[in-house]
C-alpha cells in the first residue's frame, strides 16, 4: 500500500498537537504554566479562521495541524480563563484590540491572500503578551508546546498540497514566531538563573 507523503505528513502534524498541547494543558493544570488568556482567545480565532482559507484554497492535509489546533487552542483558552496570567497590562489590551481590527479588516477585504497576510500580523500581536510574560518571568512559561508548533507547523508547511503564498505564510510566519520565543524563554530563564 502506497501513501500520499502529504497525508502522512498532515497526519503527524496534527498528531503532535495532541502531544504538545496535552503536554502544554497538563502543565497548567499542575500549576506551572499561567497562559495568557488574550493570547489563547485570538489564536482560536484565528488558527480556526485560516483553517478553513487553507481548506477552501486547497491545502488538503496541510490544514489538519490548524484544524487540530483549533479544538487544542479552545481548551486552553478554557484553562486560562480559570489557572491564566492575571496581571493584564495594557499593552495587553492594545493587542487584543489590534488583533480584533484585523480579524474585522479580514471580513472586509474578502481576498483569501490578503486574509492570511492580516491573519499572519495579527497572530504575531497575539503574541506579544506571552512574549512580555516569558520575558519577565519565563519559568511561568513551557517550552514544550511552542517547540512542538515550530515541528508541526514545519510539517503542515510540507504537507500542503497545494502551496502557495496563501496557503503557506501562515504557518512559515508560526514557525518563525515561534522559534524566537523558544529563543527568549531559554535566554531569560539563563539570565535569571545567574541572578539567583
Amino acid at each position: 500500500m502506497v501513501y500520499d507523503y502529504h497525508v502522512v505528513l498532515g497526519a503527524i502534524g496534527a498528531g503532535l498537537v495532541f502531544v504538545g498541547d496535552t503536554l502544554y494543558i497538563w502543565s497548567i493544570i499542575k500549576g506551572s504554566t499561567k497562559p495568557h488568556i488574550f493570547t489563547w482567545f485570538i489564536y482560536v480565532l484565528i488558527d480556526g479562521t485560516v483553517f478553513a482559507v487553507q481548506l477552501l484554497e486547497g491545502g488538503g492535509a496541510g490544514s489538519w495541524v490548524l484544524g487540530t489546533a483549533t479544538v487544542a487552542n479552545s481548551i486552553i483558552m478554557i484553562l486560562a480563563l480559570f489557572k491564566g496570567e492575571k496581571n493584564i497590562r495594557p499593552i495587553d489590551w492594545a493587542c487584543l484590540v489590534g488583533a480584533g481590527f484585523g480579524i474585522i479588516l479580514w471580513q472586509v477585504i474578502e481576498n483569501p491572500f490578503g486574509a492570511v497576510v492580516i491573519l499572519t500580523v495579527v497572530n504575531t500581536i497575539a503574541l506579544i503578551p506571552t512574549f512580555r510574560k516569558a520575558f519577565v518571568r519565563p519559568a511561568e512559561e513551557s517550552i514544550s508546546v511552542w517547540l512542538v508548533d515550530v515541528i508541526r507547523f514545519s510539517l503542515s508547511i510540507a504537507a500542503l498540497e497545494v502551496r502557495t503564498l496563501t496557503t503557506a505564510l501562515f504557518p512559515v510566519g508560526v514557525v518563525l514566531v515561534n522559534s524566537l520565543l523558544v529563543g527568549i524563554i531559554l535566554l531569560r530563564r539563563r539570565q535569571l538563573g545567574r541572578i539567583s
